[in-house]
């Protein structure tokens, strides 16, 4: 193994672009637990932006005037495997069934599930009804339709 140029690193914040600053704060805060750290304006982009923090995890809000929309293809989680790029982010939780139960009920856009590690993601309608094999992973949507992987901490391995 070659010594790498930087020899330690540690992931210091994900960056989103959102159509709506305000709105997309709120969800992620009432979602996915984040909480706002600071904000600030970039006025030769016409930029707002905000940090926000959960625990040692940092997510930075940008939204700019005349922004684009998330493409269609990177909306669906099979798709957007097409497109080179960074892919998503992805976050670990406890008991990843009930809590596609309680997104449901909060009528978050619910992507692809996979329930068997070596089947694809697909749309489920009903991806909480009581029966179903549990989820191994999931796909969620933001409000500007940015995906975020949920995965099951007792059925990863690592």
């Amino acid at each position: 193994m070659v010594d790498p140029v930087l020899p330690q690193i540690a992931i210091h914040h994900f960056s989103v672009s959102v159509p709506d600053l305000e709105g997309s704060i709120a969800w992620y805060s009432e979602i996915l637990g984040f909480a706002v750290e600071s904000r600030f304006e970039i006025e030769p982009l016409s930029a707002k932006a905000a940090f926000l923090k959960r625990g040692d995890l940092r997510l930075e809000l940008w939204q700019v005037s005349g922004g684009e929309p998330v493409p269609e293809s990177r909306r669906d989680p099979n798709s957007d495997l097409r497109t080179a790029g960074t892919k998503h982010v992805a976050f670990a939780v406890a008991n990843l069934q009930r809590c596609l139960a309680e997104l449901v009920k909060r009528g978050v856009d619910i992507a692809a599930v996979q329930r068997d590690p070596a089947e694809p993601m697909l749309p489920d309608p009903d991806p909480a009804a009581p029966g179903k094999t549990p989820a191994f992973a999931a796909f969620i949507r933001d409000p500007g339709g940015t995906l975020i992987e949920l995965l099951d901490r007792g059925r990863t391995k690592s």
